[in-house]
């Protein structure tokens, strides 16, 4: 293991720990397992000391503005799981793990070269699947559940179409072709980074991990023809939404790595609604959950969900916030308080 996938290894840990520990039933068996993880090295105190310094921050910022919440709720999985005939170790589900059980979206490597012209080629994930693609310049797409995108490698330049979904991307740099993502909220360049974009309707959420990136509104390419200008260059641990016509766009601090948690079939809360929480797991499941009584919104999440079967994670859900997960047809369940 190189130095740069440890340090990785341990903020990814250090993200997951600090959220288990901000939850309201911290037990002794959890806050053991914490002592031992953060006593291992200096490296695992320096890696949360640094998303706690991030976190705190990002918090300290949004409180300024935050309306107040109800009530904030406990973690929906702990970090491991305990080793008994009756709760037998799950097993853990990696992007390429699940890309390597279904044939048709196994890692694949992408582009035709016909007279020396590199054709698209398109890629898709269903309900549920993600999948690793590895492009034949050594880039690397990680495609989220119900994704798709049309590839386009050509001698001057490489462009990905995201038409729909969700895509993590590791790009290979190279300088004499550049890296382009068209997407419904405005275009995306790099020459070499690693970042993520989720497709909401007509607008797309860029998050960069590593490197930077510039992005355009297509609101401000059809105010202004004539010259095209970056809205931002997005750093680490930033994100910006396109396609608001150029209205309030800024680019506004987040923890990539739990917006990134994704690729292992988890999904990190830090103070998100529930109603965010509900919208997330909708994506990967093919009949809609659907909040029943208002007053669950506003409800302030502090959990790591482990996506799973649909009976599992609704269980869950049902154990963490109180609720229960009402079937009213074949196509929806529908949630309400346990009053």
């Amino acid at each position: 293991m190189t130095e740069q996938t440890l340090n990785e290894k341990l903020l990814d840990e250090a993200t997951e720990w600090y959220v288990l520990m901000r939850t309201d039933d911290i037990s002794d068996d959890r806050a053991d397992g914490f002592a031992r993880w953060i006593s291992q090295s200096a490296a695992h105190q320096a890696a949360y000391g640094e998303i706690d310094s991030f976190w705190g921050d990002s918090l300290a910022m949004a409180a300024g503005t935050a309306r107040q919440k109800p009530a904030t709720v406990t973690a929906l999985t702990d970090h491991r799981t305990a080793k008994s005939p009756e709760n037998p170790p799950r097993r853990r589900w990696s992007p390429a793990m699940i890309a390597a059980s279904v044939a048709f979206l196994a890692v694949s490597v992408i582009g035709y070269n016909y007279g020396g012209i590199l054709l698209m080629d398109s890629r898709s994930t269903e309900v549920g699947e993600l999948a690793d693609i590895i492009l034949d310049d050594g880039s690397h797409l990680v495609l989220n559940t119900n994704s798709q995108v049309h590839i386009d490698l050509q001698k001057d330049k490489r462009v990905v179409y995201l038409k729909h979904g969700e895509v993590y991307f590791d790009v290979a740099k190279d300088k004499s072709r550049p890296f382009y993502v068209e997407t419904a909220g405005g275009l995306v360049r790099v020459l070499g980074t690693k970042f993520n974009i989720r497709q909401r309707g007509g607008h797309s959420d860029v998050t960069v991990l590593e490197g930077s990136v510039g992005v355009v509104d297509y609101g401000v390419m059809k105010n202004n023809m004539a010259e095209i200008l970056l809205d931002a260059t997005l750093k680490p641990n930033q994100r910006f939404s396109l396609g608001n016509d150029g209205v309030d766009n800024v680019a506004f601090p987040v923890n990539s790595r739990a917006v990134l948690s994704w690729r292992d079939r988890k999904l990190i809360y830090n103070g998100e609604s529930f109603a965010t929480l509900v919208e997330d797991i909708n994506r990967y499941y093919d009949v809609e959950i659907r909040i029943g009584d208002p007053v669950l919104n506003d409800i302030e999440v502090v959990a790591i969900l482990k996506v799973e079967d649909r009976a599992t994670t609704l269980k869950a859900l049902e154990k963490a916030f109180d609720v229960t997960a009402r079937p009213v047809s074949a196509d929806l369940i529908t949630l309400y308080p346990n009053k």
